[in-house]
C-alpha cells in the first residue's frame, strides 16, 4: 500500500508491505522509489519513527538518484533511455555531451569530452540508440577484456580457465559468474563507471569461480587479492562520480 510521509517539509511517498520479517527494512530504488517492509504487528507510528529517523538518508538518497537520472546514467535509465542531441552520457566516470549532426557516413566517436553521432536520418530515433549502444557495447568490451587479461594470471594459477566474456545491458546488477559454465557476464553500462570501479566488478566476478557466494570465505579471498574493493564498491554503488 502507498503511504506519505512528510520529511523536512518534504512529502515523501512510500509503498510499505508487511512482511513475516523481524525488522523494519527499507530500499530506495534508483528510480525514486521508496520500499519498507514490516512485520505486520508493528504499528504505523514505530513505522514512520523509523523513516523520520533515516530521514537525512532518504532525502539525501532521492536527490542523488534524481541527479543520475538528470545526468543520464544507464544504470538508472535502463532500457527506457533515448539518446538526443545534447544529453549527457558518461565514459570512463566522466561526462560527455551528445552531439547530433547529419551526413552520409554514420559513425559514433570522442571528440574531447563530446560523443559526436553522425547520422543519415536526424528523425530516426531508434537508429541513432541502435548507434549508440551499439558504440557503448564495443567501448564496454574493449576495456572489459583488458581488465581480465590483466588480472587472469592470479586466478590462473588457481586453475581457473579462461572464461567466455559476454556483454549486455544490464539494470538491476553489474556483471554474473556462471562457474559450471566458465561465463562471465558484464553490465554494458559498465563503461559509464571509473575504470578502477571496473576492475572492481571483474575481480568480484572472476573470485566466484573459487567461491561461487557471497560467504565470509568470499570476501575474505577478495580482500586478499584486491584488499581496497569496499572502497571501490562504495564508490560505484553511490554514484559519487556523477555530477
Amino acid at each position: 500500500m502507498k503511504k506519505t510521509i512528510i520529511i523536512n517539509r518534504v512529502p515523501v511517498v512510500y509503498e510499505l508491505q508487511y512482511k513475516n520479517v523481524k525488522r523494519i527494512n527499507l530500499r530506495i530504488h534508483r528510480d525514486g522509489g521508496v520500499h519498507v517492509s514490516a512485520n505486520r504487528f508493528v504499528g504505523q507510528e514505530q513505522i514512520e519513527g523509523f523513516l523520520i529517523q533515516n530521514g537525512a538518508f532518504i532525502l539525501e538518497t532521492l536527490e542523488r538518484f534524481g541527479r543520475m537520472r538528470e545526468a543520464g546514467d544507464g544504470m538508472t535509465m535502463g532500457k527506457n533511455r533515448q539518446y538526443e542531441n545534447g544529453d549527457c552520457l558518461y565514459l570512463g566516470g566522466n561526462p560527455y555531451r551528445l552531439q547530433v549532426i547529419s551526413g552520409r557516413r554514420e559513425s559514433v566517436e570522442e571528440l574531447g569530452d563530446v560523443l559526436l553521432l553522425t547520422q543519415k536520418d536526424l528523425s530516426d530515433a531508434g537508429r541513432r540508440k541502435r548507434m549508440v549502444e551499439k558504440f557503448l557495447s564495443g567501448r564496454c568490451k574493449g576495456e572489459i577484456e583488458a581488465i581480465c587479461k590483466k588480472v587472469y594470471p592470479d586466478f590462473a594459477k588457481l586453475g581457473v580457465s579462461w572464461p567466455e566474456i559476454r556483454i549486455r545491458s544490464m539494470v538491476s546488477r553489474w556483471g554474473s559468474c556462471q562457474p559450471a559454465k566458465g561465463v562471465l557476464t558484464f553490465a554494458r553500462q559498465l563503461t559509464e563507471v571509473p575504470g578502477s570501479c571496473v576492475e572492481y566488478v571483474v575481480v568480484h566476478e572472476f573470485a566466484h569461480f573459487i567461491y561461487p557466494d557471497h560467504s565470509p570465505r568470499f570476501h575474505a579471498f577478495l580482500s586478499e587479492i584486491m584488499p581496497d574493493w569496499k572502497e571501490r564498491c562504495k564508490l560505484l554503488n553511490s554514484r559519487a562520480w556523477v555530477k
